[in-house]
């Protein structure tokens, strides 16, 4: 009876022992996950890490990326970053064929060693690949001239450091691969060089093989570069003939393109011409304003050619008046515009002109070429300071290649009332 009892009452402790620790628990679930909710989160398009396998190639474009979710407390998840998250295709111990293989997610440093396990799901789980067998051979290595040097030089031919390339991969690709090739570009080199080419596969068409991997991806390349002597190149210059220049016209500036030009001949040819070539002669006759012309380099000898086979070069002239300054003295003052019945006064009534402009418009300028009018049209009468308007009837000149002496003038405008009132105002100014 009393071990009945006592063992009664045992188990109903234990039951009870328990179901308080059952409640406790929830109580402390329920009140961590209320301050701190288990939430999910969703990385799309994460990028798929592939370990290679050493015995084949992967050749089918397999699925590159992958999307994870992960489950956790929100402080964990809202974290985590996507470069948090690896997800790998492992094919290290794969051979040649088509495979099925499954995906792993590692997250980076997680927070806790439970943290690992809550990733949830992987979209798509694995992936279907195709590995070819590896192949590796070596290849000659081919230096293509892209470019020449400049006119005027010449190269040897390109010794690259190595002779051959390890070609490795699928074997498919491989087996295209006719050549290793480098392309060398020589346009703006005048010495001898040495350059580091990168290198391409290339196949029977002179096309890229891609996907294949090269060993080593580079090559030293050195060329020889030396001057042609049977091309020199030549300074020349226009041969303007500034004696044929029109009286009151000079030149200002003149251009022309190109400065030089790559003769070919014989070299003792070349070495007997001057360092400058003239052009046949330009003349000035006539012409008063800038102009372009086109014209040929003079050789000294027939046997001597330009490359290109064009010997002419374009020259710009700019021409301008020469300017002068000259001025005319006791120009007289005219007027316009005054109504009937009034008198005008104009204090001075000859005025100076300093007239600059081209020296043939202004040397042959006389006194009575130069008007000086002043308008009066709508002007009550009264004393007025007024600028003369300036006429040239001769030349090209205008205004504005005046300057007057005195600018303004003294213009009193009077009517007969206006005489009438001052002639009593002075009688009874002298009655007084």
């Amino acid at each position: 009876m009393i071990r009945r009892l006592l063992r009664s009452e045992m188990a109903g402790n234990l039951l009870w022992l328990a179901v308080s620790a059952l409640l406790a628990t929830g109580v402390w679930y329920i009140a961590v996950t209320s301050a701190d909710p288990i939430r999910q989160r969703r990385f799309n398009g994460l990028a798929i890490q592939f370990v290679p396998s050493s015995m084949g190639v992967m050749t089918s474009n397999a699925a590159r990326s992958a999307d994870v979710t992960i489950q956790g407390s929100q402080t964990i998840v809202s974290s985590r970053l996507a470069s948090d998250i690896v997800v790998r295709a492992d094919l290290s111990r794969l051979g040649p064929g088509t495979h099925s293989v499954p995906l792993t997610v590692e997250v980076v440093k997680p927070d806790s060693d439970s943290f690992r396990r809550l990733v949830t799901r992987v979209e798509p789980s694995q992936i279907s690949i195709e590995l070819e067998p590896r192949e590796s051979r070596q290849n000659r290595i081919d230096v293509e001239l892209v470019a020449a040097p400049p006119i005027g030089f010449r190269n040897d031919e390109p010794q690259p450091d190595i002779d051959e390339v390890l070609v490795s991969g699928a074997a498919s690709l491989v087996s295209q691969v006719v050549a290793v090739r480098g392309e060398l570009d020589l346009s703006a080199s005048r010495n001898p060089l040495e350059v580091d080419l990168r290198l391409h596969a290339i196949d029977a068409d002179g096309n890229r093989v891609v996907g294949v991997e090269l060993e080593p991806q580079t090559a030293s390349v050195s060329v020889n570069i030396s001057r042609r002597d049977d091309i020199r190149q030549i300074a020349v210059r226009p041969n303007v003939l500034l004696s044929s220049l029109p009286v009151g016209f000079t030149l200002k500036n003149q251009s022309y393109e190109p400065e030089s030009l790559f003769v070919s001949g014989a070299p003792d040819q070349l070495e007997k011409i001057s360092d400058t070539l003239l052009t046949a002669p330009i003349s000035l006759e006539g012409r008063e304003e800038g102009f372009v012309t086109s014209v040929p380099v003079q050789l000294p000898d027939d046997e001597l050619f330009v490359m290109g086979g064009d010997s002419n070069i374009t020259v710009s002239i700019e021409i301008i008046p020469i300017v002068v300054s000259r001025q005319i003295d006791s120009i007289e003052v005219g007027h316009i515009g005054l109504g009937d019945g009034f008198d005008v006064s104009i204090v001075p009534k000859t005025a100076s002109a300093i007239v600059t402009g081209p020296v043939v418009y202004v040397d042959a300028l006389s006194l009575e070429d130069i008007q000086l009018v002043v308008d009066l049209d709508g002007l009550a009468p009264g004393v007025y300071d007024l600028a003369p308007a300036i006429a040239i009837t001769q030349g090209d000149l205008s205004q504005a290649n005046v300057s007057l002496s005195p600018a303004e003038l003294n213009v009193e405008i009077t009517s007969p009332e206006t005489a009438a009132d001052g002639e009593s105002a002075a009688e009874t100014a002298a009655d007084a």
